[in-house]
């Protein structure tokens, strides 16, 4: 059963008379601040609300993975995925304050003032020990490390009732500092047990390298030692180890893994968001999966970063190409080689592509078919379109088939610790390219993956096999600036502004806090 983090508040049962004139009601039942925080179990209730913004998190896809070279959004033969230019526009970077922008920083600002909120409320009624001061600093200093990575240039305000409404900005070193400090206070008063969904010490340890593994472009140095160590503790000391089988992470039932750190809880019914499907699968696969409702046929993979997998390397399981089929070719997922058909035969395959085929002219379709065959590669045709049957797609999470709503009940990794493995292996790396640790650390991700042990680590050995553990895992973007590619060209990018490694702040911060100044560039 799926753990679903709930928000509760305290409030009193009043009963009202109906007209609102009578101001002297009578109260029948209350339940009062100073009467509720006697136990963990209540406590936890409260604290619960800070968790909701990670249900979000999925929608950072859009800013941290689809703007890099792993993932993209190409405008479809109808039309589709233009929407008045905004996808062509995220694809070129040409990134804009009134759009993409706001709903990622409203998510995680809204974070950070239920954080403040709480400890403040339950400072007047918890002893200042209690381990939920730490929980609650080690979420808000998550929140602000997702501002900082996207934006840079943000503000810093940890109070609620006398909050600053117009608070003004921070460099993202001072930024930095604020984070670590907060992480280094409190990571050693967390709780060292597994808390699913819940911030544990080796989640702020986890957290604390991602900071230090991202220091150099906040403006705070190289940390790369740091970076390394705070992986080590989580390594040496946490429980958490590596799966045996790549995609039990991703499947539907993934509460047990013991490589997930970090998660966001989600479920179809009850605790939404993660609507995956409905954006990267091919319209055709309601009748593959026999979902509901038919997908939306957006997003997919880059042809280069597919092909950058070896054959052999079972990770290439999280992509669906080739041939597609009814569910009579009984589509299913392995622990060890994820998605997969189990009987691909002729009389199975979907022949509908209608999207495709009747928006193509007269000279576009000559030699063109309607099976539904997704192919790795992007063929630019006349009207400047793509086709929906161009790009990979996704297949890493398992899809639950049947479903009758629009998202997954697949638990989200937000932290795993193959990624704890790299950073080890990165900080180790960057201080010493010849760090035989390092090496060893990188083939035992490889080993998992079936790929062969690399004899010697380059960077761009580093760097293609961090991309491919993590893919489709929104942290593309972070990796990708850190190794300096982030102004590369790739298919349909045009701007390589290195100003645009920030997003813009977003225009609705600009117009209500005039203490906020756009970031250089925009």
């Amino acid at each position: 059963m799926k753990k679903i983090i709930a928000s509760f508040s305290i409030v009193g049962l009043i009963v009202l008379n109906q007209s609102c004139t009578d101001l002297d009601t009578e109260v029948y039942s209350q339940l009062l601040p100073e009467d509720y925080y006697k136990t963990d179990t209540q406590i936890s209730s409260a604290v619960s609300a800070a968790y909701t913004p990670l249900y979000s998190y999925w929608a950072s896809n859009e800013l941290q993975d689809l703007p890099t070279d792993q993932s993209t959004v190409p405008v479809r033969s109808n039309g589709g995925w233009n929407d008045g230019g905004t996808w062509p526009r995220l694809m070129q970077h040409d990134f804009r304050p009134s759009e993409f922008v706001g709903d990622e920083w409203n998510a995680w600002s809204g974070g950070i003032s239920t954080c403040n909120r709480l400890i403040e409320v339950l400072a007047d009624y918890v002893p200042s020990d209690n381990s939920v001061f730490p929980e609650l600093k080690t979420l808000r200093a998550f929140y602000f490390w997702m501002l900082l990575d996207e934006f840079g240039n943000i503000p810093v305000e940890t109070r609620f009732a006398d909050a600053d409404p117009s608070p003004a900005q921070s460099t993202p070193a001072e930024v930095f500092a604020f984070i670590e400090n907060e992480l280094v206070t409190s990571i050693d008063n967390l709780p060292e047990e597994k808390t699913y969904g819940k911030v544990n010490k080796w989640v702020g340890y986890t957290l604390l390298a991602k900071l230090y593994l991202n220091a150099e472009r906040y403006g705070a140095g190289a940390q790369w030692q740091k970076a390394a160590d705070a992986a080590a503790k989580v390594i040496n000391e946490g429980p958490y180890t590596l799966e045996q089988s790549y995609f039990t992470n991703f499947r539907i039932d993934n509460e047990g893994s013991n490589e997930n750190i970090f998660v966001v809880p989600y479920d179809g019914s009850n605790a939404t968001g993660f609507s995956i499907r409905m954006e990267a699968l091919h319209q055709s696969a309601n009748q593959t999966f026999d979902f509901a409702s038919q997908p939306w046929g957006g997003y997919s993979v880059q042809a280069e970063f597919y092909n950058a997998f070896e054959e052999n390397d079972k990770r290439r399981g999280m992509f669906i190409t080739g041939q597609q089929y009814t569910p009579s070719a009984a589509p299913q997922w392995s622990d060890e080689s994820g998605f997969f058909y189990g009987s691909p035969r002729d009389e199975y395959k979907l022949t509908n592509c209608d999207e495709d085929y009747n928006n193509l002219t007269d000279a576009e379709k000559i030699g063109e078919d309607c099976n539904v065959f997704i192919n790795v590669e992007y063929t630019l045709k006349e009207t400047g379109k793509y086709k929906y049957k161009d790009g990979a797609r996704y297949a890493k999470y398992e899809y639950d088939q049947n479903n009758s709503t629009n998202d997954l009940s697949n638990d989200f990794a937000i932290f795993r610790f193959a990624d704890v493995l790299l950073m080890r292996a990165e900080g180790l790396w960057r201080l010493s390219n010849a760090s035989v640790e390092a090496l060893t650390l990188v083939n035992q991700i490889r080993a998992r993956a079936g790929v062969e042990p690399l004899t010697v680590l380059t960077e761009d050995d580093l760097y293609w096999e961090i991309k491919k553990e993590l893919a489709l895992e929104n942290q593309a973007r972070p990796t990708t600036i850190r190794f300096g590619h982030f102004e590369d060209t790739w298919f349909l990018k045009t701007d390589n502004d290195p100003n645009h490694r920030l997003y813009p702040i977003p225009q609705g911060q600009l117009q209500s806090n005039t203490n906020l100044r756009q970031n250089p560039g925009y």
